[in-house]
């Protein structure tokens, strides 16, 4: 065994790069739900921290068997969530057939907080691992659970606002079709 400590620089790029699944997904949930209220978009960012963090401390504590069973069962299952999800907005889309006012009221329910929570964690089953491997290369728990939290909490704030600022330059459907694209190609990219 090594006596090899991860830095604060490599647990800081690791952070950021756990982060960027959160970041496209609230890009997505700002593009495709204009008529949401923002702490509904807080509440998604907060989730995606807790669940990241949480996951990473999970992966951490129990090892390279859940790291198995993880691999075999809970990439697909985060695949198909997002997928499904990425699906519905698609189809809200294309659909279309409800007016601007009612259908900003069915983009706002469309955030529940079952939707939030899958969201969630389809995003954080990659952090799972990250924790495993974190317990062989002897970080600092504190430092790389907080740093990987609160990297995931901005970019789901900064993600939601530049989806959100990027729907009201487009008057069409486009953006919520690109936004279940980018949920869809998430999920895909989780099993290759």
């Amino acid at each position: 065994m090594t006596d090899y400590r991860m830095g604060i620089i490599e647990i800081i790029i690791i952070a950021v790069v756990e982060a960027m699944d959160c970041f496209a997904v609230a890009i997505a949930t700002g593009l495709s739900k204009k008529g949401i209220k923002y702490s509904r978009a807080m509440l998604q960012a907060v989730s995606f921290g807790v669940f990241q963090g949480g996951m990473t401390l999970l992966g951490y504590f129990l090892g390279s068997f859940a790291e198995r069973w993880f691999n075999t069962v809970g990439t697909p299952i985060a695949c198909t969530i997002l997928c499904i999800l990425g699906g519905r907005m698609i189809w809200g889309a294309v659909r279309g057939d409800a007016g601007e006012e009612e259908g900003e009221q069915i983009a706002a329910k469309n955030l529940t907080i079952a939707n939030i929570l899958l969201l969630s964690v389809a995003t954080s089953i990659d952090a799972f691992a990250v924790g495993i491997s974190f317990a062989f290369l002897n970080a600092n728990m504190i430092l790389a659970t907080s740093a990987i939290a609160l990297a995931s909490f901005i970019m789901g704030v900064l993600g939601y606002e530049i989806g959100r600022h990027a729907a009201k330059r487009f008057k069409t459907k486009i953006p919520e079709i690109v936004a279940g694209i980018i949920l869809i190609g998430i999920g895909v990219k989780m099993l290759f």
